[in-house]
């Protein structure tokens, strides 16, 4: 399963990576910042399942686990910040990519505000001041944690996918080129009803399905460790 997850991660940020014409993508860094990504966001949303499934069947894992799990949350969490910024620092680097960043960080308008507002402080500073905080520590903080994680990511997905496809694309670098349609204008998008339905629809039938396994096949983890105290 490890494998298969590296396998997976590593092909969707490799196709991020291989798009040279958006000036968003192309860059090498994007599998590794996938993977990353996908252990603390897949986490996040285990813990959510998991403290749902486990209130709903008067069920606790152990402290020490709970710990454990929080701490590996956190580290996840740091990491992908620390790829995130790399990708953007490495971006500087080059002069054709500093309109690009400027647009997602500083001038971009709606994507500057979900890039620090939900990505940076929401989904990432604040759980890990939850996660490490010595007077914080605790299941409803890493559950709190975890939520916010989640919506960090969404943020985060939303200022890439959408935001990298709305800067002006450059279609023959290092040459001006003009017409009489749009040019260098940055594209506005809002989700439509069927969009937001599909969505929702897609969390809520993946929730769904979970909640009939558990109910049929009993499949949650039992507390071994409890268990074989005397």
């Amino acid at each position: 399963a490890l494998v298969w997850r590296f396998v997976l991660t590593t092909g969707t940020g490799s196709i991020f990576g291989f798009l040279v014409a958006r000036q968003a993508y192309q860059s090498a860094l994007l599998a590794p910042l996938f993977i990353v990504l996908s252990f603390g966001w897949g986490l996040a949303v285990f813990l959510v399942v998991q403290a749902a499934m486990f209130a709903w069947n008067e069920r606790r894992l152990p402290p020490e686990v709970e710990r454990r799990v929080a701490r590996l949350l956190g580290i996840f969490i740091a990491a992908s910040l620390y790829l995130v910024a790399v990708y953007h620092v490495t971006n500087l680097y080059f002069a054709r990519q500093q309109d690009f960043v400027s647009f997602i960080l500083l001038s971009g308008g709606i994507y500057p505000l979900l890039f620090w507002g939900g990505y940076v402080i929401v989904g990432s500073v604040v759980p890990l001041l939850l996660l490490f905080h010595p007077r914080l520590i605790g299941q409803r903080a890493t559950l709190a944690a975890a939520v916010l994680a989640i919506l960090g990511a969404f943020a985060w997905l939303f200022v890439f996918i959408i935001g990298g496809q709305a800067f002006p694309l450059e279609i023959f670098p290092g040459h001006e080129v003009s017409s009489t349609f749009a040019d260098g204008v940055v594209d506005r998008y809002a989700p439509s009803l069927p969009e937001f339905l599909l969505g929702v629809g897609g969390l809520g039938a993946a929730f769904l399905l979970t909640v009939v396994g558990v109910r049929v096949f009993d499949f949650l983890p039992q507390d071994d460790l409890a268990a074989a105290k005397p």
